[in-house]
């Protein structure tokens, strides 16, 4: 095996190759590429902290030439990824995916593929209309962040309590009725965002979620809180504006936080 610097003219016409992209000559040149230098030196070359955009867009992270420079590899090159994974570079880097409403139409489905992707850290589906997830979500290794904000979910995707390096949870504004108890089992999980649903309770046991730092219930039906919030001392900020919750009920958990010496932020709201 030969250095990358001995071939810059093939990884040249590779990088070219992604911005148009033209998946037969990308095949042909990694094809070309691998029998020369060593797999991971390409990939480092490439795809190191890169991420996919809500176009389908491949954002690097400073190997093109301009600053803003992506390429663009649509949603075929999910599809791509599944049949043949060692075509793309892309599946051993990719550690954000967007897909957002604006740049997408309202017949798209999620790619079964990106869950594949083993480095993605962070996954961003927000306000598309989905209502499910694919049933292999559990299959994202890395996933530390998911963002399903202003969707159509009315039940909770158990798929999710599988992902057991979740930190960063956001199903706000969507239709929930009803939280699983099984949320506990996310121990890494310092922020939960379920504002703007239909919760009229939530699950007692909740203070076994012991790295939450964050918890935003605002904007929900909620009419009563389990006193054992209480004794989550990781808690720093808590909110439950515009819910139906008793006066009394408010005041009570306020004077029980000063009393116990909680720190942070605690919103009510009205």
């Amino acid at each position: 095996m030969t250095s990358l610097s001995s071939h810059r003219d093939l990884v040249d016409r590779l990088r070219y190759t992604f911005i148009t992209a033209d998946y037969g000559e990308i095949d042909i040149l990694i094809a070309g590429l691998r029998k020369k230098v060593n797999f991971e030196d390409l990939c480092e070359e490439f795809f190191h902290g890169c991420s996919i955009d809500a176009g389908g867009y491949l954002v690097p992270s400073g190997f093109f030439y301009e600053p803003s420079g992506s390429a663009s590899l649509l949603y075929a090159m999910y599809e791509l990824l599944g049949r043949s994974p060692e075509t793309f570079l892309l599946k051993h880097r990719v550690t954000r995916v967007k897909l957002l409403k604006k740049n997408l139409s309202g017949n798209f489905r999620i790619p079964r593929g990106i869950f594949l992707l083993p480095r993605m850290e962070a996954l961003f589906i927000r306000g598309i209309g989905i209502s499910r997830l694919p049933e292999n979500i559990d299959k994202a290794p890395a996933l530390r962040i998911l963002d399903l904000g202003f969707n159509r979910f009315t039940r909770f995707p158990g798929k999710i309590l599988k992902l057991s390096k979740l930190s960063v949870l956001n199903m706000s504004y969507n239709r929930l009725t009803a939280l699983p108890d099984g949320i506990v089992r996310l121990k890494r999980l310092r922020i939960l965002n379920i504002k703007g649903n239909l919760l009229s309770e939530i699950p007692a046991d909740w203070h076994r979620l012991q790295s939450l730092h964050t918890l935003d219930l605002s904007m929900n039906r909620l009419k009563t809180v389990p006193d054992s919030l209480r004794t989550l001392v990781t808690l720093k900020e808590l909110r439950l504006a515009y819910n139906e919750l008793p006066a009394a009920l408010e005041a009570q958990w306020e004077k029980k936080a000063r009393e116990e010496g909680a720190q942070g932020s605690l919103s009510f709201g009205s």
